[in-house]
């Protein structure tokens, strides 16, 4: 059986032979990129400094995004599952992706299943109740997917091409009728390498030469305010070791000579450890078969110099970080993992989002020859309790990554910092003023306060 010791030198060994450089590279890039210069002057009625007042600062939000797909809400059979999974939800994360799988939305003609109150279907809530949940806990939703054309609905794929085209113009229209302006990002494209051939779910649309630049211009003319993402599967591992002439670079090197509307570059970062394993020593045999360009942080920082090259903001669409075993020692490797690798992204200033993929054990999607079950991929336990994992990602973002701190106004009554962007108060005597440090605006403030 491979030790704890073997899987540590597997998955975190690129990193522990250079920590001290790999340390001080992350830490340089959080400072650089993650942090702004802000400025404030108190200032009495009069005029006159606000010298030597005690002040409390804390952030409240991060620009940052960092969220996971909310497949599961009100999806458990058990009702105290179903409150537990909304109340983690909105506490550790600040972004949802939904789902607009259109096999699931739609799966008979005519009759979308947008509303709340639509009929269930497991892993699919209904996009009104996710966008509500997510407005009532100040949470950004990011619509998956306008075109994944290998989850089309039965009917569509007995269509001819005008007539599938015809439906995902419609599909278009009332989707941007119910939902422009209320997503943070609208995914236009996914996983078009990963389903190049034309799978039995898939229409015809995948076959056709101009399949991409017509997605993206039909997204441009029903949504043309919005955030259009063009989004594939694991691309890291290769174009660390392809480069220029990995598929992935082409397909947007040729998609913007094009000038198509896309507005943001996504790449998955799936560890599907053991995916495919059915007996444990398919799933030790998995183990050591681990992708090091996934493990490796130059390798990875490579990857993501080279799709930043296009100018264009770096978004991790989904990440899965698996726990290798079912020991306390399992748990501890992904939990390290899982530091390293946000640590890796976050640092890097072309990566605006990471989202984590499925968040609970035992709730992932599964068939006769594919089982993420296997991976142990989630944050959380089968019965909602954290793992370490969901400890250290929560520590991350509201504890390491976070700007809280009292001080003092100067004889000229200022006082300035450099902290994470994001939404701030600060309290002083009792009052509460709001302000932010944002990377595109002057972060200098002025605050009356009449009543001192």
């Amino acid at each position: 059986m491979i030790s704890i010791e073997e899987k540590r030198k597997l998955y975190l060994g690129d990193y522990e032979r250079k920590k001290d450089i790999i340390d001080a590279k992350i830490s340089d890039g959080i400072k650089k990129y993650r942090k702004g210069d802000c400025k404030i002057r108190f200032v009495n009625s009069d005029g006159s400094p606000v010298v030597g007042a005690n002040l409390k600062i804390t952030q409240s939000t991060h620009d940052f995004k960092f969220g996971a797909n909310i497949f599961m809400l009100d999806e458990f059979d058990d009702e105290k599952k179903n409150l537990e999974y909304r109340r983690f939800f909105k506490e550790y994360f600040n972004l949802a992706t939904v789902p607009f799988y259109w096999d699931t939305l739609e799966p008979e003609e005519g009759k979308p299943r947008y509303e709340k109150n639509s009929k269930k279907i497991y892993r699919r809530p209904a996009p009104d109740l996710c966008v509500e949940y997510c407005e009532e806990n100040g949470i950004s939703p990011k619509l998956h997917c306008l075109v994944y054309d290998k989850f089309s609905p039965e009917w569509l794929r007995k269509l001819s091409i005008d007539e599938i085209k015809k439906k995902y113009e419609e599909r278009f229209k009332q989707i941007s009728e119910r939902y422009s302006g209320k997503m943070y990002e609208f995914e236009v494209i996914n996983e078009q390498l990963e389903y190049l051939w034309n799978t039995p779910t898939s229409t015809k649309l995948t076959t056709q030469k101009d399949f991409i630049e017509w997605s993206f211009n039909l997204a441009k003319k029903y949504f043309p305010n919005e955030i259009l993402v063009l989004n594939e599967g694991n691309r890291i591992g290769q174009l660390s070791k392809n480069t220029y002439y990995e598929p992935y670079y082409l397909l947007i090197e040729n998609a913007l000579l094009k000038k198509l509307p896309i507005r943001k570059i996504g790449v998955q970062n799936h560890m599907f450890t053991g995916v495919r394993a059915k007996t444990d020593e398919e799933y030790e045999s998995a183990i050591r078969r681990v992708e090091k360009e996934l493990c490796d942080p130059e390798c990875i920082w490579k990857s993501l110099d080279l799709l930043a090259e296009f100018g264009l903001p770096l978004e991790l669409t989904e990440v899965t970080i698996p726990t290798l075993g079912d020991t306390p020692e399992d748990e501890e490797l992904q939990a390290d993992m899982l530091r390293l690798w946000y640590s890796v992204w976050f640092s890097h200033p072309a990566v605006e989002t990471i989202v984590y993929w499925n968040t609970v054990d035992g709730y992932c999607y599964s068939d006769e020859n594919w089982n993420e079950n296997n991976c142990r991929g989630g944050l959380w336990h089968h019965d909602l309790t954290p793992k370490k994992s969901a400890d250290t990602l929560k520590k991350l973002f509201t504890e390491e990554w976070n700007t809280k701190f009292t001080s003092t106004t100067n004889s000229d009554g200022f006082i300035d910092f450099r902290g994470f962007y994001g939404d701030y108060s600060v309290e002083i005597d009792g009052k509460q003023f709001n302000f932010s440090i944002h990377k595109s605006q002057d972060n200098t403030y002025d605050i009356c306060l009449p009543f001192l």
